[in-house]
């Protein structure tokens, strides 16, 4: 499963929801988190996020390791894909959409990454860990786990505005918008889609705009053009 939010990881809001989530797993959690789409940014700024995910994940009380993991070499290190392969859930935090995608791409992380989606784990994404999922992002492609489809987080909020009305009329009719709210998951396997959070996702596809709230159980088909 990808479970993808517009923001609020790691925050108390979102709690709830992502123990929705952790409950899914066949096995007991082990839960791991990246902040590499913020590794080109501050050591400061990296701590704040590992922070939030080790008090986050504790109060989940949940097995859970945060890897100090910036860049592609990082990521394809021996310790960090072990690592992956022993864990049935990743959770990709927020940043720089477009190093954190070409920190993954067509390399042994993104194999690990399959194989556990293969053995039915479950890969989570905020923000920039979200746009990643989508067969294009905002600027640049993404990884195409989610065909057919841009992902733009941050749905709704004022700051971001400019950011959904661009992409929307740019590319209206030749992607799905997947348009993620906070604390609200957009949850995918290969049987269904189902919306978990407290507020919306919306799909927007020429001058179809559908709303979808918590709950909601949506057919794969939905993302066919």
């Amino acid at each position: 499963m990808i479970a993808i939010t517009g923001s609020g990881e790691y925050l108390e809001p979102i709690r709830k929801f992502d123990k929705i989530l952790l409950e899914r797993l066949n096995d007991s959690p082990r839960v791991l988190t990246f902040s590499t789409a913020a590794g080109l940014e501050s050591d400061v700024r990296r701590q704040y996020w590992e922070n939030l995910a080790i008090n986050h994940f504790k109060a989940l009380k949940v097995n859970h390791i945060n890897l100090d993991a910036r860049n592609r070499e990082d990521l394809n290190s021996k310790n960090v894909l072990e690592t992956v392969s022993n864990s049935n859930f990743i959770y990709f935090s927020g940043g720089n959409p477009n190093h954190l995608y070409s920190s993954i791409k067509d390399s042994h992380f993104e194999n690990e990454l399959k194989e556990l989606l293969n053995r039915n784990g479950i890969i989570a994404g905020c923000s920039a860990g979200a746009m990643i999922f989508g067969n294009k992002m905002i600027k640049g492609y993404g990884l195409n786990y989610i065909k057919n489809s841009i992902i733009i987080p941050h749905y709704g909020e004022s700051y971001y505005s400019w950011i959904n009305n661009t992409v929307k009329l740019l590319n209206r009719g030749k992607y799905k918008l997947i348009c993620l709210e906070k604390n609200t998951y957009f949850s995918i396997d290969d049987k269904k889609i189902e919306i978990i959070g407290e507020n919306s996702v919306h799909i927007i596809y020429k001058d179809s705009h559908q709303t979808f709230s918590n709950g909601e159980i949506l057919n794969l088909n939905i993302l066919d053009i």
